[in-house]
């Protein structure tokens, strides 16, 4: 067993997020260059580049073993990086890389997970081997010339560069970031590959904590000789994590005078080692910076602009902030709007007229309801993270299962709650995972035959709709054979109403119950059926629903509909009998008074109202929860017509009370052993006299 070095545990969450950003950037490029079947030059620099950042911040975190393998990475890529014709049908070199991000994420999860700060170290030799066994294929497609020519020519490019300008850069970093010693190293680590020459002030930044303060007051100095463009340099800095902003000190030429030199300038390590002449080179301190030309300040500056519009966005200032916090502020403000009403509802005003309270009480909801849209907007987090982790899904199995599958991802800058986005990830990594083993035929004359293409279609889709997320995830594949689900969901015994009182939807939807699979045998992915019924717990645990709609030899299309939030909602207060409800005004269509010539009664003699020629069902709150009430009689009550998974009921309650924005709170554990949400209720409320409100689950209750 390994274990964290003593000092590093207050780093280790910003060490978690960098890093599996940085494999997050990696998986897509690997994606989407695999697809295009080419790598440019500015994606193998970026691949390289997080190479090398992951290289630097796990050694200096003490995880060797990951530190070494993303250096033989690095080492591999730089072979690539300096003769990119040696990737020509080299298709091994995306497998190894996506083992290498796979291996790092299994190794991250284990230390995340560890006891006490012990964790299990993994043995990546094999791999390693790999990897070194690679870049000797490279550069023998190198004709095993070209990489150390390569090497060579990297070896000569410092003392070439010595003659060219310097650029100097004043850097800050974020207010509040901490450890700005730490970030300026890293920094330095993202560019110095792309530097024939640099410097840096405060240099002791590796090892020194209190170059923090100098940091923070003076900011970081950096001098540097791109061995490309400035612009590219200029683009990383910008960037790079926790950078607020930077300003260009000086572009001296070589030719100019020697400025003073800072105290103790430090060279970092560069790709080859420098000529000594190079690192004792003068840098320009920021005293002379004052004196220099303008044509010098105007010609880094216009390189700034030009690095600033080739990135399409302006600097944003960014803070990365630990969910629990976010979480303890949600509850503090689910606990303000609780406290709000309770002072604005207080029994013991009723009836005044206090024009002054009333007048304060509505700036408080204002306030109350705009500090909850930001609170709310803040912990809005858009699905492209998990959307984009489905492509490595499909692109594996596409090779397992030797499919041709085209992968479309559409409203991936659709947001939603964090904790709604981490509870997806499993739903969608399996209702994927059988599209692409179940849903796709195996053999492309089958699809020929149908009058299909012969590359399949898979489509990941997300869209707002008053107040709920939708999700689809649909195949062009074969879609579900009715026939075979009845006749396995009878041979289980899972039927419960004659054979032929079942639609086509309810015999679709059966695949969602638990065990059910139309799989023959279990493969590697399973046939779609098995494990059906976690991914609708999974769904139903977020506050949502699944729907399934399906047409044999057409395809199959799952639709997920979920709250953009879980914790606060605006509902619409009813009450029946002594008791208060609350419906989400997200699935109330409308509300109103019933008619004589609107009620009739279908052929099983069911309660059913007629609005604008269309029929829909009553469903009694007083009959449902068994409620003592006096009103009883359809026109003297009040009708909500609500709406769900493309179902609908009108709910008859006593009277209307008005809307109100309501917090939900669960119910107490010892509650669900009576399986309470699968009655119609999903959790419940305090209201501004004190008393409790149940909050009416819409699915459950017409399901």
């Amino acid at each position: 067993m390994a274990r964290i070095e003593t000092g590093m545990e207050a780093m280790l969450d910003m060490y978690f997020y960098e890093t599996n950003t940085l494999l997050e950037q990696l998986d897509e490029i690997l994606l989407r260059t695999e697809q295009a079947n080419m790598f440019d030059s500015e994606d193998i620099k970026e691949i390289f580049r997080i190479m090398h950042t992951i290289k630097g911040s796990s050694a200096m975190m003490g995880f060797d073993n990951l530190s070494v393998l993303a250096h033989k990475a690095e080492d591999m890529f730089f072979v690539i990086r300096e003769n990119p014709d040696v990737i020509t049908d080299v298709s091994f070199v995306y497998d190894l890389v996506f083992q290498v991000s796979d291996s790092y994420k299994a190794q991250i999860e284990a230390i995340q997970n560890n006891d006490g700060g012990e964790y299990e170290s993994m043995d990546f030799t094999d791999l390693i081997n790999k990897l070194l066994k690679a870049r000797d294929v490279l550069m023998g497609e190198a004709n095993g010339e070209a990489a150390p020519a390569a090497a060579a020519a990297a070896q000569d490019a410092p003392a070439a560069a010595v003659d060219s300008d310097k650029t100097t850069v004043r850097v800050f970093f974020e207010d509040g970031c901490q450890m700005e010693n730490l970030r300026a190293f890293l920094l330095i680590n993202t560019i110095k590959e792309e530097c024939s020459f640099l410097e840096f002030t405060p240099a002791d930044v590796e090892t020194n904590p209190e170059a923090s303060k100098v940091i923070i007051e003076n900011g970081f100095l950096i001098t540097f000789k791109p061995i490309d463009n400035v612009d590219f340099v200029l683009k990383q800095i910008e960037s790079a994590l926790n950078v607020q902003s930077y300003e260009v000190v000086s572009a001296a030429a070589a030719e100019e005078p020697a400025a003073e030199l800072p105290p103790e300038p430090k060279a970092a390590a560069p790709v080859a080692a420098a000529p000594a002449a190079a690192v004792a080179a003068p840098v320009a301190a920021p005293a002379a910076a004052e004196v220099k030309e303008q044509s010098s300040i105007e010609k880094a500056q216009a390189a700034v602009e030009k690095a600033q519009a080739a990135s399409g966005m302006q600097k944003q200032n960014l803070i990365s902030v630990n969910l629990a916090k976010l979480d303890a502020l949600h509850d503090i403000v689910g606990e303000i709007i609780t406290t709000e009403s309770m002072v604005i509802s207080n029994p013991d005003l009723e009836g005044l007229e206090l024009e002054s309270f009333n007048k304060a009480a509505r700036q408080l909801r204002k306030l109350t309801s705009e500090l909850q849209d930001t609170v709310m907007s803040i912990r809005m987090v858009p699905l492209a993270g998990v959307f984009q982790k489905m492509n490595r899904i499909v692109r594996d199995m596409r090779k397992k299962l030797n499919k041709d599958v085209e992968f479309i991802i559409e409203g991936e800058e659709t947001e939603v709650d964090k904790s709604i986005v981490d509870s997806l990830q499993d739903p969608l990594m399996h209702l994927v995972r059988n599209c692409m083993d179940h849903g796709i035929e195996e053999n492309v004359q089958d699809r020929i035959n149908a009058g299909k293409p012969e590359k399949g279609r898979l489509k990941l889709a997300a869209t707002n709709s008053s107040g709920e997320v939708i999700i689809t995830i649909s195949d062009d594949g074969k879609g579900i054979d009715p026939e075979k689900v009845m006749s396995k969901a009878k041979r289980q015994g899972l039927l419960t109403k004659p054979e032929s009182e079942y639609t086509e939807k309810e015999i679709q939807n059966m695949i969602l119950l638990p065990g059910f699979s139309t799989n023959e045998q279990a493969t590697e992915f399973s046939g779609r059926g098995v494990g059906m019924d976690v991914v609708k717990a999974n769904v139903e645990k977020c506050g949502g629903s699944i729907v399934i709609d399906s047409k044999k030899g057409q395809g199959t299309t799952f639709i997920i509909k979920i709250p953009l939030t879980l914790a606060i909602i605006d509902g619409m207060e009813i009450t029946c009998g002594d008791l208060v409800f609350t419906v989400p005004i997200s699935t109330i269509r409308e509300s109103f008074k019933a008619e004589a010539s609107q009620l009739l009664n279908d052929t099983n003699n069911n309660e059913m109202i007629m609005i604008r020629g269309v029929c829909y069902p009553i469903l009694r709150i007083h009959e449902k929860f068994d409620i003592q009430t006096e009103v009883t009689d359809l026109e003297e009550g009040i009708l909500l017509l609500v709406e769900t998974d493309n179902k609908s009921v009108c709910i008859f309650a006593d009277k209307l009370i008005g809307e109100q924005q309501v917090v939900v709170k669960p119910f107490p554990k010892y509650l669900s052993r009576y399986n309470v949400k699968g009655k119609g209720l999903s959790g419940c409320t305090i209201m501004g006299d004190g008393s409790i409100s149940l909050i009416i689950d819409t699915n459950s209750l017409i399901g």
